[in-house]
């Protein structure tokens, strides 16, 4: 399992690129299984302050005052590049360097569409971050038959490219990026907010925007440790070596559920040419679980998946060169 390590860039799935990555996620995974995740109640980010903050009289905090800030910028400068446009001044906090994975992101031209129609891209931007454009693509169950579809998740994107574009287009039109600093506290006034970075700096805003994903703090703080009623498993890798490599699998079954460790589960599949080259293919294995402490960890999935990928493929893992490893877990909830 060692020689997965190739790397530390952050991988596509959610997950990065080397095996260290993986063992740290899924410590995480077993910690949401167990309910031993910081077992001290989490950190209280956000707190509600009564009063003003903006203040009356001849020199009101209103010269710096943001419209929006948005705290996590892969997802949130889409948002951000959208109300600028609409003439607010916005703000996006990113604790790391904001840029795109190498791993591809599957969508239909539709999807890509709704972007132009809200002027964060042009038709020409679109041509120039599709990477990859595959059909047709299948659905399938085991003994249930075959569906084929067009235009379905056809596309891949590459993100660097997508998020640098809408990056420079974002700063180019006004807004101010926050990158290298993480969120520390945000305190809520009855007329402002007041975002506390880690570096000491205080941005003050109308609105807040929360973008950190999954496992934000501020969602942490909200569920209050709450464990998830569902979590899709999701390992996979990107290979170089696939001689038949023009369609894709949207979701696709090859087999009953298995019995793995003490679970017993239905693995599902995905699988498209990627943009870095013809023979050039990602393949997803992933699945649905609850989060009992048996549940089975993102490493068996991994091995599990080197021993039933070369059959579902048709290929022979000596014969393909593992440009990367991703992996990853989404957890989810039926309320809130």
């Amino acid at each position: 399992m060692e020689k997965i390590s190739i790397g530390s860039e952050v991988g596509g799935a959610g997950g990065a690129l080397s095996y260290q990555a993986l063992k740290c996620l899924d410590q995480l995974w077993l910690a949401i299984r167990t309910k031993t995740a910081d077992a001290s109640a989490p950190i209280e980010m956000v707190k509600r302050l009564s009063g003003s903050y903006l203040g009356t009289g001849p020199n009101p905090r209103t010269s710096k005052l943001f419209d929006v800030i948005i705290c996590g910028g892969t997802l949130g400068i889409f948002v951000a590049m959208a109300l600028s446009l609409r003439g607010l001044h916005v703000g996006v906090i990113e604790k790391s360097t904001l840029k795109g994975r190498v791993q591809e992101w599957n969508i239909s031209k539709k999807e890509l569409m709704e972007l132009v129609k809200i002027g964060i891209l042009s038709e020409d931007d679109i041509g120039k971050v599709i990477a990859a454009t595959f059909n047709p693509n299948r659905c399938g169950f085991e003994g249930r038959g075959d569906v084929w579809v067009e235009d379905i998740l056809n596309l891949g994107v590459s993100p660097m490219q997508l998020i640098d574009l809408v990056k420079q287009r974002f700063l180019s039109s006004g807004g101010m990026l926050f990158e290298g600093h993480g969120v520390s506290n945000i305190f809520i006034y009855d007329d402002a907010t007041v975002v506390k970075l880690d570096n000491g700096e205080a941005l003050d805003a109308r609105l807040i925007i929360d973008a950190m994903g999954n496992f934000s703090p501020i969602v942490r703080q909200i569920r209050s440790e709450q464990k998830p009623d569902g979590v899709c498993l999701v390992v996979g890798s990107c290979g170089r070596g696939y001689k038949e490599n023009f369609t894709s699998d949207i979701i696709y079954t090859n087999s009953p559920a298995i019995k793995v460790g003490e679970s017993r589960l239905q693995y599902f599949w995905e699988a498209f040419p990627a943009g870095s080259g013809p023979r050039d293919r990602t393949v997803y294995l992933f699945t649905y679980v609850d989060a009992q402490p048996n549940r089975p960890s993102l490493e068996k999935m991994l091995e599990d998946y080197w021993d039933l990928m070369p059959d579902y493929q048709g290929v022979r893992l000596d014969d393909l060169e593992i440009l990367r490893v991703v992996f990853g877990i989404f957890p989810t909830y039926r309320d809130r």
